[in-house]
């Protein structure tokens, strides 16, 4: 029979085998933390118990088995425990493990390009996406399309004015349309790899339902059209806490409002991120911390254009699927 020390090793030692991973000592309050990429999928603490990350459907199914124990902490996140005591409880973990493996390999590799095979892949950079901008005339928007087009992407600019976007490019379109016709929207998203939306009300202490209505036509357009992956601003006033109430209360017609809109995105069944920033400003960085299902702590604005970086990022990466993450400077 193996000690628990020795049941720790041979879990390590399986986990290292598969492609791509990495481990990481003391990441955080985790003891042992396995990385593909960037993403952590799942760490071990003391005795035996390993914390999985899965996807959002894997996580259901696996817990409707009886596979796998709720996560105490972050469920929210994707993830459960998976207790290994004896030998017979390497083997289920370790499916576990693969089914995380496999999802976040998968979502690490996507929109990548070809490698000078020099450098076993570390000059891989994203392959030029196709992205619909729906929103590109807002000051949100306007860094989405800039930022897009450096990072050399295609843009389809969807506005309702285009005469307000000054910025030339020939790699930016600029479609005229409403963001509430899903005919519209189906027609011109035919061939992109991707969908944002940086929609923000015109009156934000008026009765409204614009970011509904355009989630709505967007989400249908979106299963016409073929096209899966959906990244949509939303706010961080709806994470728990006394100064996102007091906002939600103030802002109680855009809360609504925003609130309906991320409703009918995560109903979609679509590859969807909801991004929630805090109080948006004109600073000139790019850098950002994020939280799944949780605003950072002391999160309290955040500048447009670390919002760019962001959800361009969760493109690129194919990062935050079906979630809801929290973002701030």
């Amino acid at each position: 029979m193996k000690t628990p020390q020795e049941l720790h090793q041979e879990l390590r030692q399986r986990t290292l085998k598969l492609p791509g991973v990495t481990e990481r000592e003391n990441a955080g309050i985790h003891e042992d933390a396995y990385f593909v990429g960037r993403t952590m999928f799942m760490h071990i603490h003391d005795q035996g118990r390993c914390d999985i990350r899965l996807s959002k459907t894997d996580q259901e199914r696996v817990l409707a088995d009886g596979r796998a124990r709720p996560h105490r902490w972050a469920p929210q996140a994707g993830y459960v425990t998976s207790v290994v005591t004896a030998e017979k409880d390497l083997g289920p973990t370790m499916d576990l493990i693969q089914m995380s493996h496999q999802h976040f390999s998968n979502s690490q590799n996507g929109f990548l390009g070809e490698t000078n095979g020099t450098d076993g892949g570390a000059s891989r950079k994203p392959r030029t996406i196709k992205l619909l901008v729906i929103g590109a005339t807002g000051r949100t928007g306007h860094e989405i399309v800039q930022q897009a087009l450096a990072r050399g992407h295609q843009v389809t600019a969807f506005v309702r004015s285009p005469d307000s976007i000054t910025l030339t490019n020939e790699r930016l379109t600029v479609v005229k349309g409403d963001a509430m016709d899903e005919s519209q929207l189906a027609k011109v998203m035919q061939g992109h790899n991707a969908v944002l939306s940086a929609l923000g009300p015109r009156e934000v202490f008026k009765p409204g339902s614009i970011l509904h209505d355009s989630a709505l036509a967007t989400t249908r357009a979106m299963k016409r059209s073929g096209v899966k992956r959906l990244v949509v601003l939303s706010a961080a006033a709806h994470f728990p806490g006394l100064a996102n109430r007091i906002a939600s209360f103030v802002l109680q017609n855009h809360m609504r409002d925003s609130l309906a809109m991320e409703e009918i995105v995560q109903a979609s069944g679509l590859d969807w991120t909801i991004a929630r920033p805090p109080r948006l400003t004109e600073g000139d960085y790019v850098t950002y911390r994020c939280r799944e299902e949780a605003a950072p702590p002391m999160g309290l604005t955040i500048a447009r254009k670390a919002v760019a970086a962001f959800v361009l990022d969760a493109i690129e990466r194919k990062e935050h699927f079906e979630r809801i993450v929290g973002i701030a400077k």
